[in-house]
């Protein structure tokens, strides 16, 4: 009896058919796993490159008083902001793509606003504002968007809120052009 389980594992070992096969079924799992993985980060670092070049160009029209000087409101600031996201990917603007533009008496007050827009775990999509000063104003423009992850497996490592979901940040701070 062993002398016959001796000669099945002799012949196993020796056996190449379906070697091809079994290195695949090792290697395949974590092959897709990291190109899944690879693509997620790479969708999440393209939204940030373009919400980061939107929030550039958004805040160059309060910073050259252009904005002010047009009478625009939050509405069609936001609405600035969510084209120019779009230029480069599209994203959902609705419910997703927060404002909030704040005015502030010197850059260490700016410094200070510890405005923090996840609690406990949940993104707090209330208490933003809109003041884009007046000429010389310090002013500070954030946008905050939701993004969904897109893979579930990946929720906990890329999530920084609940619900599988990733708040981007976009942040600029200037003082605003002496504009008449």
């Amino acid at each position: 009896m062993f002398s016959r389980t001796r000669a099945k594992l002799r012949a196993f070992r020796r056996a190449r058919e379906g070697i091809a096969a079994l290195e695949f079924a090792i290697v395949v799992l974590p092959f897709f796993l990291l190109t899944i993985g690879l693509a997620e980060i790479s969708m999440i670092g393209f939204a940030q490159t373009s919400l980061d070049y939107a929030v550039s160009e958004t805040a160059r029209g309060i910073r050259t008083g252009e904005a002010q000087m047009g009478g625009l409101d939050e509405d069609q600031i936001q609405q600035r902001l969510c084209d120019q996201v779009n230029n480069f990917v599209v994203l959902s603007c609705d419910g997703n793509l927060f404002l909030d533009v704040n005015r502030f008496d010197s850059f260490v007050d700016a410094g200070n606003d510890n405005q923090e827009p996840i609690e406990g775990g949940e993104f707090q999509d209330t208490g933003f504002g809109y003041d884009p000063g007046a000429p010389s104003d310090i002013v500070v423009v954030r946008a905050y968007y939701r993004w969904e992850i897109m893979t579930p497996l990946f929720e906990p490592v890329f999530e920084n809120v609940s619900g599988g979901e990733r708040i981007l940040v976009s942040t600029m701070m200037f003082r605003n052009e002496p504009y008449q």
